[in-house]
């Protein structure tokens, strides 16, 4: 009886786990929505009256934030389409290992579109094609400057909970 009373706690513990962190990764994903669609709607109206290096700076922002908005979407499906409290142990720690590595890939890529978005900046001022590379470059920056500290954050967070998942192994 008193097997069953701890096996029931750790599976207690384990949906506990599960749907904390689906519901992390849904905020970040809304975050991510919401900076996506931000970012359209703010860059379709300043897009029609910027000149120069803001042109393509609104325009860069568009483009980025529709492959944001269509990340965020189908993580979103995802999360909401699984039911996390049904994972055993097994499932539940691949799939926590599997979102840190994705997040831990993405902080990386987040530090080559800063190094991207530097590297245009400087290279518009030899270019012919200044204000365009400049207006990208910069957007590049602020849109992997936001990234990741978003990745960071979660990140973060999973690294948190991970001892709560790993105390449940026997």
């Amino acid at each position: 009886m008193l097997l069953s009373v701890v096996a029931n706690a750790q599976t207690n513990t384990l949906a506990t786990f599960n749907l904390r962190q689906n519901e992390i990764l849904k905020i970040g994903m809304i975050v991510l929505g919401g900076w996506a669609l931000l970012n359209i709607l703010i860059g379709s109206f300043r897009l029609m009256k910027a000149t120069r290096n803001k042109r393509f700076f609104f325009q860069m922002n568009i483009y980025w934030n529709i492959v944001n908005m269509i990340i965020a979407s189908v993580a979103m499906y995802s999360l909401l389409t699984q039911d996390p409290a049904t994972h055993n142990l097994a499932e539940s720690i691949k799939l926590h290992d599997w979102f840190k590595k994705i997040l831990y890939l993405n902080i990386g890529l987040d530090v080559a579109y800063l190094f991207m978005g530097q590297w245009l900046k400087v290279r518009s001022k030899t270019s012919p094609k200044t204000e365009q590379l400049l207006g990208w470059g910069q957007s590049i920056v602020l849109q992997g400057l936001f990234l990741l500290v978003l990745d960071i954050v979660l990140a973060t967070m999973l690294e948190n909970r991970a001892p709560v998942l790993y105390s449940l192994i026997p």
